[in-house]
């Protein structure tokens, strides 16, 4: 038979071509074996190298043939087969693993090197974010918006406030503050105590009612001495400057602040505090998205009428802060020796009181608790509103976003409530996980965003990614 010439038959159901020598049997992996020789034989199957270890030798017939193992092709087994990808070792490895293993991750398959697989880009549909492959759904994005913050002051104006110049202080930082940049579009009421009773005072201990206790021994009501002071919790149900927004309320607020004085008789702390937080409390319902604050000011303990204590005013704070929408309590305190005020301020949900001391720089003290206040409505956000139809809860998302690198947004995880925030990872939430009115962010998030200056932004339309 002439070289170059070729012969074909049919053995046992193979079709096979006779070339030079050479075997080629078209089927399940079953090829002519290799290497060739120098005299242009092929090398038997008692060769060093043969099938390149990838398949099984036969020479029996007279004709070296290797039937390839699964994954293996080519005339001696030293390529991989269609589906199978060379691992780097030469060992070939099916191309199904590695699609397994990375389209689990959302990426395409790049190669197997030494048994290990190789993953690349981010499928298409996805988008990367700190490492992982999301869904790229069609979000919508919205700047973040700060929950509307309002501020409903309760400020003591019992004649102890002249002490130290106290009054001028106090009224010169509030003035401040509300005429401060920093302070624009808060919310900001104002209401004084004591302030005058609006029915009779009675006198007689046979029916001091909320005037008490009696004097024993001149049948009179303590209460009544103080004929300024109103111990009717309805007397302070009202604001003198009802709550509006900053800038536009300032001059309200400056002019009120200018045309009261520090008179007051005594100090009707419970029966004021049930007051604001009969105002604060309609105002929070009327506004349910907006988050209110009561700040009660005051130098000294609750003096006068029957009901007027600590605790008494420290249970109104807890009942406000425990209502749906909740409305806490800030307390400043004027003044030395104040640490009792920390009952109410922890009743209301704040932790601890702001202590004024008047050995120091009153108005700037005044003015760095205020700040304070503002600032925990600094981590606050509204749940924007879908373009179509009604919010979804379970698809918002949070990203902080670098101005300086605005296409590399940094994807804030859900952690469900508070109790999940991480103390370095932070997070999101929602107030309330059953009827949500706004989203916060976890202390270290929160820090992150006043420290970075980054932007805050939530999309909607996207499943919720969680941590």
């Amino acid at each position: 038979m002439s070289t170059g010439r070729a012969l074909f038959t049919a053995v046992a159901g193979w079709s096979v071509a006779l070339v030079a020598g050479l075997t080629l049997m078209a089927g399940s992996g079953v090829v002519g074996c290799g290497p060739v020789g120098g005299d242009g034989n092929q090398e038997t199957c008692d060769s060093q190298i043969y099938c390149a270890g990838h398949g099984i030798c036969d020479d029996t017939s007279g004709t070296e043939v290797c039937t390839c193992y699964t994954g293996y092709t080519g005339l001696a087994c030293q390529e991989c087969d269609v589906g199978y990808l060379d691992n780097g070792t030469g060992v070939c490895v099916q191309v199904d693993q590695c699609t397994a293993e990375c389209g689990a991750q959302n990426r395409e398959c790049v190669e197997v090197i030494g048994g290990d697989v190789v993953c690349g880009d981010c499928l298409e549909g996805y988008y990367e974010a700190d490492g992982v492959c999301l869904e790229a759904c069609a979000a919508e994005s919205h700047q973040g918006e700060l929950v509307p913050l309002d501020l409903y002051v309760m400020l003591d104006r019992s004649g102890s406030m002249t002490d130290d110049g106290k009054w001028s202080a106090v009224v010169s930082a509030l003035q401040g503050f509300v005429g401060s940049a920093d302070a624009e579009g808060i919310g900001v009421g104002l209401q004084f105590f004591p302030v005058d009773p609006t029915g009779p005072i009675p006198t007689d201990c046979a029916d001091c009612g909320l005037y008490g206790p009696c004097v024993m021994g001149f049948n009179v009501c303590a209460g009544s001495m103080a004929t300024d002071t109103s111990c009717d919790p309805a007397d302070y149900d009202d604001a003198q400057v009802p709550i509006q927004v900053l800038p536009g309320v300032q001059t309200a607020i400056v002019n009120s602040l200018n045309a009261e004085s520090a008179e007051g008789s005594a100090t009707p702390t419970e029966p004021a505090m049930s007051g604001a937080v009969t105002y604060a409390s309609a105002w929070a319902q009327a506004h349910p998205d907006h988050l209110t604050f009561i700040v009660l000011a005051t130098d000294g303990e609750p003096t006068g009428c029957t009901t007027n204590s600590t605790a008494g005013t420290a249970t109104l704070a807890q009942g406000a802060a425990d209502a749906n929408p909740s409305v806490k309590t800030f307390v400043i305190g004027v003044g030395s020796e104040l640490s009792s005020l920390n009952q109410i301020a922890t009743a209301g949900g704040t932790g601890q009181a702001y202590l004024v001391d008047t050995g120091g720089n009153v108005t700037q003290q005044f003015i760095d608790a205020l700040n304070q206040i503002r600032s925990s409505g600094a981590c606050l956000f509204q749940i924007p509103q879908p373009d179509v139809g009604v919010v979804d809860f379970e698809l918002i998302n949070v990203n902080l976003v670098d101005p300086a690198d605005p296409d590399n947004p940094e994807t804030v995880y859900g952690v469900g409530t508070e109790a999940g925030c991480d103390p370095s990872t932070g997070g999101w939430y929602y107030d309330d996980p059953a009827a949500p009115e706004m989203i916060l962010l976890c202390p270290a998030t929160c820090d992150q965003v006043r420290v970075s200056g980054f932007d805050v932004e939530v999309l909607v339309g996207c499943t919720t990614i969680v941590n």
